[in-house]
């Protein structure tokens, strides 16, 4: 898939939401505050589209609630287009690159690039972004240590995978 049939499929705010709730939800809409999966969508003229309010605790949230991208005044487009680009470079992405890609400055592509990596990181508790991924090439390792007299093969021909 590349960007242009990213935006046919993701043409408004509103798709945007509704694919990060099926990601966040593929059980049913769960307040992120106390787990209850009983809540309310609020439509009032003061409040943004997907907001909803839970029955148990009336504490409001939405999808982007206790989340890295929690607070932000960045369209769900940006932040699924910094996912995009993250998950297709093959040797990561620079801030300053991602930054004129989705249209923002350095240092917002710093902060959305860094909040992406921390979906995805296993070690963190949310485990937002994970499942099977798919690739194509990729060499995974790097180079020996260094241990003083020993002699490595030079290039790729270490014995990690």
């Amino acid at each position: 898939m590349n960007i242009d049939r990213l935006r046919d499929r993701f043409p408004d705010e509103d798709a945007c939401r509704q694919f990060f709730e099926s990601v966040r939800w593929p059980n049913g809409r769960r307040c992120p505050h106390c787990g209850s999966c009983k809540s309310y969508i609020l439509k009032t003229l003061t409040v943004s589209a997907g907001t909803y309010e839970c029955g148990q605790c009336k504490r409001q949230f939405r999808v982007t609630t206790k989340t890295p991208m929690h607070c932000t005044k960045l369209p769900l487009w940006k932040w699924l287009q910094t996912i995009y680009y993250i998950i297709n470079s093959s040797k990561g992405v620079s801030s300053v690159f991602l930054a004129k890609w989705i249209g923002v400055t350095q240092p917002t592509a710093w902060r959305v690039g860094h909040a992406v990596r921390e979906m995805m990181d296993p070690a963190s508790n949310n485990h937002l972004l994970n499942g099977v991924v798919e690739i194509d090439q990729k060499y995974f390792g790097g180079k020996p240590k260094y241990r003083p007299g020993v002699v490595n093969k030079r290039g790729r021909g270490t014995s990690k995978q």
